[in-house]
């Protein structure tokens, strides 16, 4: 009876033994979670004067974009809502170039003025191959004012780097907005002044 109960305890050791590496080299492949921390420096534009506030109004998500892309070992996550991204970075560049700006959650917080949103369609990192990145940045920029839509446009950011050259995914994907905002926020002010 010993020798039997002696066999099985080393035959489930041997089993567990082997099930070992068979189960670390799983987690290996298991994707990872990398935060990307979303932020906004503003640059300088050439963005015609305008003497009236601006609402900025938090931009809708096409589809919630809960993840930002991926290479082989990890699945990019955004710090914050995208669509908050964006609007706090339309926000923050207007800002700091003397625009009168407020942030609003929704388009009926904003009231009567002028709005500023948007739309995110896609906020992408994509790493297929070891020596390759391509960011994609795609918004349909708006203005509005008393419930009418006044402007609507579609912009798209795209690049591709090398593996040398990427840099930080981040400031990649916030060099996106810069390309895209220099075309829409001239367009967006001189509406506004054209209505005003």
């Amino acid at each position: 009876m010993k020798k039997q109960s002696l066999s099985i305890f080393i035959l489930l050791i041997a089993v567990a033994v082997l099930m070992m590496p068979s189960s670390g080299f799983a987690a290996e492949k298991k994707m990872k979670d990398t935060i990307l921390q979303l932020d906004y420096t503003p640059i300088k534009m050439d963005i015609p004067p305008c003497t009236v506030k601006i609402a900025v109004v938090k931009f809708t998500e096409t589809n919630p974009i809960t993840q930002l892309g991926q290479s082989k070992l990890f699945n990019y996550i955004p710090s914050i809502d995208v669509g908050t991204w964006m609007a706090k970075s339309v926000l923050s560049q207007l800002t700091s170039q003397g625009y009168d700006a407020e942030y609003f959650e929704t388009m009926d917080d904003a009231g009567d003025n002028f709005i500023v949103t948007g739309i995110a369609n896609k906020v992408l990192i994509n790493r297929p191959g070891q020596m390759e990145m391509y960011y994609k940045v795609q918004l349909d920029g708006m203005v509005t004012k008393d419930n009418k839509l006044l402007f609507s446009q579609n912009y798209t950011s795209k690049q591709e780097k090398g593996f040398a050259n990427t840099g930080d995914n981040a400031g990649k994907l916030m060099a996106g907005l810069h390309d895209t905002f220099s075309m829409f926020l001239p367009q967006a002010v001189k509406i506004i002044n054209d209505n005003n």
